[in-house]
């Protein structure tokens, strides 16, 4: 990620560590009035490429108003980068809730991060967007999708992600283009190929519940093409964050009637700049219960299949046609909050699937935490099963931010003037 730009005329030369404490830092952007200080970790044997999450509730416990109407990022030193910033409000309720910083950062580096603000300043800044999402999706908007320049996914109708792959040496962000293009575009089209058939079965992440030999998938949206009516119950769609860092979306069914039982479910979806996997959190909310749920999450087989599970991974690769080639889908999850994996049969192929510990009882909500990823040999990834392997770590490799530092700009007679 690292999503670097130049800006106000200073070049960025890379990364640089912060000055020593003892030395008064230099108030590098004389039009905002406020500085909030943090120190990023990474904490791992492996050099990260994320982003460090500042959550808003914390920092303004030392940071009042943070982050303000317009935040920049500076890794100060002797050559300085300004990073783009992105502050997302996850529940909408109009107030931000994150701050997304993309840094690059190698194994053990701690790094100093000054975050700009102002509460008066509304400049849309000019940065490169490298995440989107998407409502609409071309013509059906019953369909939400996130996308990196790597990779697309997409959600129709349910709690399950399809896939739109890129072509080799195709990036960008184009899924919003895929509802218009005619099928016989196929090679010959820029624009992210549908690779993967889901048809009744988990697809890639999909959730569900189960009770004894019962298992129950959230009701589908109809799209908008079909002349049928919408069912009663059907998941609505919200763009949380279309980037330019991370996208967001979210599904949600205020009211799931399952025979006499009736639940709600919630669930969100994100994909950071240069990512090739998605990150899922849901939480299965009961309104009224009458009995005891499993709830767990899967993905469907392939034919002429591999496997490659391993320690909190799920991982297949087959061809569902010779036109498309062979693919890899994978799910990822903390062993420790999963009573184990197993084969699930749905109405067109069998899944592999997770279940959670926590079971979905009267009075008890599930939340659960996961992430999916697909690879294609037309994006000329050669071998799949260790490719998805391979983004098993970044999904685990997590910025930590701590030491939070407040400070207010040492010349206010300058505020709202010309930086010189």
């Amino acid at each position: 990620m690292g999503n670097v730009r130049l800006l106000f005329g200073l070049a960025i030369l890379g990364l640089a560590h912060s000055l020593p404490a003892q030395q008064a830092s230099p108030w590098l952007l004389p039009n905002f009035s406020d500085r909030l200080e943090i120190q990023v970790s990474n904490p791992t044997d492996e050099p990260v490429d994320s982003v460090a999450v500042i959550p808003v509730a914390l920092a303004r416990k030392t940071a009042l108003r943070f982050p303000g109407s317009m935040a920049i990022a500076v890794i100060p030193g002797p050559a300085v980068a300004l990073i783009a910033t992105q502050a997302d409000d996850l529940d909408g309720d109009g107030v931000p809730d994150e701050l997304v910083v993309p840094l690059k950062m190698q194994a053990h580096e701690r790094l100093t991060v000054q975050v700009y603000y102002s509460t008066t300043l509304h400049e849309i800044l000019p940065w490169t967007k490298r995440a989107g999402a998407s409502h609409s999706f071309g013509y059906n908007r019953a369909t939400v999708a996130l996308e990196s320049e790597a990779i697309g996914y997409r959600t129709y109708g349910g709690f399950f992600l399809d896939v739109q792959a890129r072509a080799k040496g195709k990036p960008g962000l184009n899924n919003s283009l895929v509802g218009f293009l005619s099928s016989s575009a196929g090679d010959r089209s820029s624009v992210g190929r549908d690779i993967l058939h889901i048809g009744d079965t988990l697809g890639l992440g999909g959730l569900f519940l189960r009770s004894g030999q019962d298992v129950f998938r959230p009701p589908l949206n109809t799209p908008d093409y079909v002349s049928q009516p919408q069912p009663a119950e059907a998941p609505t769609y919200r763009v949380i964050s279309d980037g330019p860092i991370r996208a967001v979306v979210e599904a949600d069914m205020d009211r799931w009637t399952i025979g006499k039982d009736v639940v709600s479910i919630h669930a969100t979806y994100s994909i950071e700049a240069g990512s090739e996997y998605v990150e899922c959190h849901f939480t299965i909310l009961p309104l009224s219960l009458s009995r005891t749920y499993e709830v767990g999450t899967g993905i469907r087989h392939l034919p002429q299949m591999k496997m490659d599970p391993g320690l909190g991974r799920l991982a297949v690769e087959g061809a569902q046609s010779p036109k498309i080639g062979p693919l890899g889908l994978a799910l990822y999850f903390d062993p420790t909050t999963t009573a184990g994996t197993e084969t699930l049969q749905t109405k067109n192929d069998a899944n592999e699937a997770v279940i959670f510990s926590e079971r979905l009882e009267p009075g008890k909500a599930v939340t659960g935490h996961y992430w999916v990823a697909a690879s294609w040999s037309g994006s000329g990834i050669e071998d799949l099963l260790h490719h998805l392997k391979e983004i098993q770590g970044k999904t685990r490799s997590s910025l930590v931010v701590d030491g939070l530092k407040h400070e207010r700009t040492p010349a206010p007679e300058r505020l709202e003037g010309e930086a010189n």
